[in-house]
């Protein structure tokens, strides 16, 4: 039945439908066969539901004979919630009647299975199946792709946030020729969240939850070496003979965050299940135009220096684990930004990388004050 188009209005057509199909026999008062037109069939049952089939011929509909449809519908049924009005079922092949014929599953994860989930991805794998699996499965995959419009109070999920940062000094970025400038390509931030999205009501959704990130800080002139001083933190030349190649900071956190969202297609999704063998996945992708900002607070748990450096033709590096100075806690702001399978994110901290009158020291000879900044995608 490939490219089956199927609309449903209402849940409660559905659930009755399903109850008919198995009884239809004995629990549909009136069948009627409408032969007014050769291509059309409708089914009415007793609740006002209809089953409507389209065929361009005779012998296609006699092809239906081939097609499990009490598989089809209990599927549609799993897969359905209140407000779903559209689902497009692709490959019919899922549904032929075979003696090896494979039911799709509730998805529900067994002791013997993994599931990943990254994002708007989830894999479950069962590994006993997998021993079993080869290339000729994937050909008979089944697959099913719909949009719900289903609001769960709560949902949780896994994302990872890739990008750049940099620092500001009174809300510009180091000059060129300043020995803390940093290089923006190459001073990756990259950001393991646990999240969960909230429905408040209406478009108004809550996106909350822990995570750990990373802060990397590439200077633009690799031949300085960041150094913690008496005093300060220090970014010195190099000795003589030692041409650098790379010279970084990176500060670890375990943060918090607490971003309300606007969701103007109030949580629509659309979600593909595809089953072959021993492998499930199902991929969400959200709907529509989506933003928000809030706020985030996180306590430093490591940080270190590594310094790259060729000496006499030979390579080298120097690492050293220290605090810098580094402020322990962190705060600010942070705005997202979505459309449809796009995420964006932009952080930028309130409070000073490093701790007062601890920074590097300026033209003016004074200690700086640098704000850390990051934006990428959230994947």
């Amino acid at each position: 039945m490939k490219n089956t188009q199927i609309k449903y209005r209402r849940m409660k057509s559905l659930i009755a439908l399903l109850a008919l199909l198995v009884i239809l026999p004995a629990s549909a008062s009136s069948i009627a066969l409408s032969n007014t037109k050769q291509d059309t069939v409708i089914i009415e049952l007793n609740n006002n539901s209809k089953i409507v089939i389209i065929t361009k011929s005779r012998d296609d509909l006699a092809s239906l004979e081939n097609y499990d449809i009490n598989q089809m519908v209990k599927d549609l049924n799993n897969q359905l919630s209140d407000s779903v009005e559209y689902m497009e079922i692709k490959d019919g092949k899922a549904y032929v009647n075979e003696d090896d014929e494979v039911e799709m599953k509730d998805w529900k994860i067994n002791d013997d299975e993994v599931r990943i989930k990254l994002g708007g991805v989830e894999v479950d794998v069962d590994t006993d199946e997998m021993d079993r699996w080869d290339e000729d499965d994937w050909e008979d995959r089944k697959k099913v792709t719909y949009e719900a419009d289903r609001v769960d109070k709560t949902t949780h999920h896994f994302n990872v946030d890739i990008g750049l940062n940099n620092w500001l000094e009174d809300g510009s970025f180091p000059a060129g020729n300043s020995p803390y400038s940093i290089k923006s390509f190459g001073s990756w931030y990259v950001g393991l969240n646990s999240t969960n999205r909230t429905w408040v009501g209406g478009p108004l959704f809550l996106e909350w939850g822990v995570g750990i990130n990373w802060y990397n800080w590439k200077l633009e002139d690799p031949d300085y070496i960041i150094q913690e001083g008496a005093n300060e933190i220090e970014f010195n030349l190099a000795p003589a003979g030692q041409n650098g190649t790379k010279s970084k900071l990176t500060a670890s956190y375990i943060n918090a965050t607490f971003v309300p969202m606007f969701d103007f297609s109030r949580g629509r999704r659309k979600i593909t299940s595809i089953e072959s063998g021993g492998i499930r996945i199902k991929k969400y992708s959200r709907k529509g135009f989506r933003f928000g900002i809030g706020g985030y607070a996180g306590y430093r748990i490591g940080s270190h220096t590594k310094f790259k450096y060729k000496e006499d033709g030979d390579r080298d590096k120097d690492k050293e684990s220290d605090n810098f100075f580094l402020e322990n806690f962190r705060y600010g702001l942070r705005a997202q930004i979505g459309w449809k399978g796009v995420e964006l994110f932009a952080n930028y901290d309130l409070n000073d990388v490093f701790t007062s009158n601890r920074g590097p020291i300026n033209a003016d000879g004074n200690n700086a004050s640098l704000s850390a900044i990051s934006f990428g995608i959230t994947l």
